[in-house]
Formats: C-alpha cells, structure tokens, sequence
C-alpha cells in the first residue's frame, strides 16, 4: 500500500508548499506520476498500489482532497511508512480538521503553510524578515506601501525578490516600489491617492487625466472611500487613539499616516461630506444614476476647496471651520 501525506496551505502559498514538497519528494527518488481531483478512498489507495514496471516510485497529488472526506480508521493498517515504493499527496484548501483523525495524523505526515500575519506591523516584520533572508534591504517605507498595496503573501514575497535584483545590494525604498512595483493604473490610483490625502491639487487633476480613460468610477472611487475610512474614524473618537483605530478597524498603516495627513488639510466636516457624497455616488452609479466622473470630480473639488480654506486660516490665525 502506499504511504500518504498532505500538505495544508490556501491559494498561492499552497502552489509554492505543492512545489516544494515535490522537489523534496523527487530528491529522494519519487518522481510526479500523475495528479487526480477528489475520488473515494479506497480506490485511491488501490490505484497507488500498483507503480509502473520500469518506474517504481512515484508521487499522486491528489487536489481538492477535502471531497474524500473523512480517512476510514479501517485503511489505516494498510498504510505504509517510509518503505512505501508510491506517496500519496494531498491536497488541501486549509487545516484538514477533522477529516483526518488523531490516529491518522500519527501516520499521515502533514505540512502547514506558513502563517502570515494579518496585522500591518507583523506583516511588515514579516516582510522584512523575510527580504533579510534573500540578502535584501527592504527598507520601512517600502515594506509599508508594499503591505498596503498588496494582500497576497505570495504577490509579496514575488515583488520583493524582483525588487531585490533589480537594487542590487542597494536598499528598496519607497520611491523603489512606487516605480517598479505597480503597474502604471494602480501607480496612477497610489499617486493620487497621495496627492489627495498631502493636499496637492495639481497633482490630484494630473493623475486624474489619466484615471478618466478607465470606463468607470467606481474602482477610483471605492479606493478613495477606503483611505478616508481611517480620518472618518479619527475624527469621531481624536487623533491620539489612532492605535486604538488601527486595531479596531483593521487599517494598515500606511493608510493611517496618509488618513492623517488628510485630516491636517481638511476639515473634519469636509471629509465627512466627502465620504458620504462618494457612498451617494456609488449607489447612483450602480443604480443607473450615472453622473460618473463628473459628479466624482465635483465632489473632490468641494473637498478640496475646503482644504484651501482651512490652510489660509491656519496662515492668517483665524480659527478653523
């Protein structure tokens, strides 16, 4: 019979986990034979019994393997250990749980994907950590636009190893990744974003020329929206519990410091007018309404305008709005 073990890993860290364990498999005489979808296990463990003539080691993967659903305790005497001439590996979406019993775990190895942290500064160790151990500078700000750019680990760790050859010992900042880690839509989408939230209007309409060739608000929108989450929260429970916020609302810090930089340039009831026009918008949009860009660019404007307001009064001492 063969021997069986199962690898536990969601969406692109489980290829990578696939992969390796392949590698290490095939290091040691078990070359990929053949990969099947789901299926019963009894037949599967016949199937893996019977290994070629000239071929007499191999590996099945076995994806989707949560549709075998529980290991029967009866098959369980018939598995092999490291003798085994066929492995059988499974495949798993996430912690195979219950399908596979104490007793099976006992013989049935398993490997665990890696678990990433979900918040900003564990991440952002994490991150680090992990260019550290490809020999690669990744300094703060560019671990931090990273993170709050891109949520796939797997997407993560890819930019920075492409980073990395390009810097060529040299550290990858942020002005590093603003220029090679996005492509020119969602470089657009950051930039303006920025320039928004530092009150820098030229820059806003520039980056604006640009994002109107796209057939739809609501990307643009929704991005907005999201980063004046955070300054919404800020100004309803105070700038100095930004921690609290962060945790709370699970906002990532770069989108923190930017929702600050918002709230120093506009006024609290500005981008609450903002943030409920841009909801109102989006319903419009997505109801037929469809004032699109123009309603989108009016309402920046306002907000905007209202900027301008609040710096002259910070200029001139006269209180704020």
């Amino acid at each position: 019979m063969p021997r069986l073990e199962a690898i536990a890993a969601p969406g692109g860290s489980g290829r990578r986990l696939l992969d390796e364990t392949l590698a290490a498999l095939a290091s040691r005489g078990y070359p990929h034979r053949r990969s099947v979808e789901g299926g019963e296990w009894g037949t599967l463990l016949a199937e893996g019994n019977t290994g070629g003539l000239f071929d007499p080691l191999g590996v099945t993967v076995v994806e989707g393997a949560e549709d075998l659903g529980p290991f029967p305790k009866d098959l369980l005497p018939l598995l092999e250990g490291e003798e085994a001439s066929e492995v059988i590996l499974l495949v798993y979406a996430g912690d195979p749980g219950k399908l596979l019993s104490p007793e099976a775990r006992k013989k049935i190895l398993l490997r665990k994907g890696e678990k990433i942290p979900f918040w900003a500064d564990a991440r952002k160790k994490w991150l680090r950590s992990f260019a550290s151990s490809k020999n690669i500078l990744l300094d703060e700000e560019g671990a931090s636009l990273l993170v709050d750019m891109v949520e796939d680990p797997e997407e993560l760790r890819g930019e920075v190893e492409k980073l990395g050859m390009y810097a060529h010992g040299r550290p990858v900042d942020g002005e590093m990744v603003r220029a090679l880690s996005f492509d020119e839509g969602r470089n657009s989408v950051l930039r303006f974003l920025d320039a928004f939230c530092t009150g820098r209007p030229q820059e806003v309409f520039s980056a604006l020329e640009h994002l109107r060739k796209e057939p739809s608000v609501l990307p643009l929108l929704t991005a907005l929206y999201n980063r004046l989450r955070p300054a919404l929260y800020l100004s309803i429970f105070g700038a100095k519990r930004g921690g609290w916020v962060q945790k709370t609302f699970e906002v990532r810090d770069y989108a923190l410091r930017m929702s600050r930089e918002a709230s120093d340039h506009y006024s609290a009831g500005a981008i609450e007018a903002l943030a409920l026009g841009l909801l109102a918008l989006s319903w419009t949009e997505k109801t037929g309404g469809a004032e699109g860009w123009w309603g989108f660019e009016t309402l920046l404007l306002q907000c905007m305008a209202s900027g301008g307001k609040k710096q002259k009064s910070r200029e001139d001492g006269s209180p704020l709005s």
